[in-house]
């Protein structure tokens, strides 16, 4: 093949056509949409949903953390940055990762084409911490 472009490869686009260009100068990083494919309780499962979320160029997700859910990645196309607790990971084409109960996250996308991830949450049962009235009432 004598001529090849692999637009990852190129320097963010300056021109005022493109969406890059159209969104730089917003207040608000959050730009993804997300679409739940099965969710939990509305579907034949009880405890998974699994959707799909698309970043575009410069955008984010909306960072949070469930204390009920465990959750996997999946990176369908794209790059970009996840943030999980305290560490910090490029992400790429064909990575999966996991989220635990509880921990904050976010994702980042820092290519030129859109990131796109497939994500599954599943309910986790909640165990009672060491020394709560429960326990206490089944000493007494």
């Amino acid at each position: 093949m004598k001529y090849l472009v692999n637009p990852q490869n190129l320097p963010p686009d300056k021109d005022a056509r493109s969406l890059r260009y159209r969104v730089s100068e917003r207040e608000s990083k959050i730009l993804r949409d997300t679409y739940k494919l099965i969710e939990a309780g509305k579907s034949p499962s009880q405890r998974l949903t699994m959707g799909i979320t698309t970043i575009y160029p410069t955008g984010s997700t909306t960072g949070h953390s469930h204390d009920d859910m465990e959750e996997v990645y999946y990176v369908v196309a794209g790059e970009g940055e996840m943030v999980v607790g305290d560490d910090r990971f490029a992400i790429r084409t064909g990575d999966s990762f996991y989220v635990p109960p509880g921990e904050y996250h976010t994702t980042f996308q820092s290519g030129n084409m859109p990131l796109t991830i497939l994500w599954v949450t599943g309910q986790v049962e909640l165990q009672e911490p060491v020394g709560t009235e429960a326990e206490s009432a089944m000493e007494d």
